[in-house]
């Protein structure tokens, strides 16, 4: 029964990941496409989180699954500083 359930977390998590990098190809503008990439940091934290779970070794993915996060947040303050340009 685990198995079974941690096989369709992972398989949903990765159906959703490949759906969002599909629709982001399919976008025009940037910001729409930027909306997608920071979605995608999400569920990849969610996929890391899901196989740490699995693997049984939760203390060492959560750690990677923070580190990613940050560095997910500090990559969207940048580019939103970038594209949203300087107001005097």
């Amino acid at each position: 029964m685990t198995t079974y359930f941690w096989s369709c977390l992972l398989a949903g998590l990765l159906v959703i990941l490949i759906i969002m990098l599909i629709m982001m190809f399919r976008k025009k503008t940037l910001l729409d496409k930027l909306n997608y990439v920071f979605a995608m940091n999400t569920v990849i934290v969610l996929l890391i989180l899901a196989v740490g779970f699995k693997d049984g070794r939760e203390d060492m993915y959560i750690d990677i699954a923070l580190s990613y996060s940050i560095l997910g947040f500090v990559t969207s303050v940048i580019l939103a500083k970038y594209i949203g340009g300087r107001k005097r």
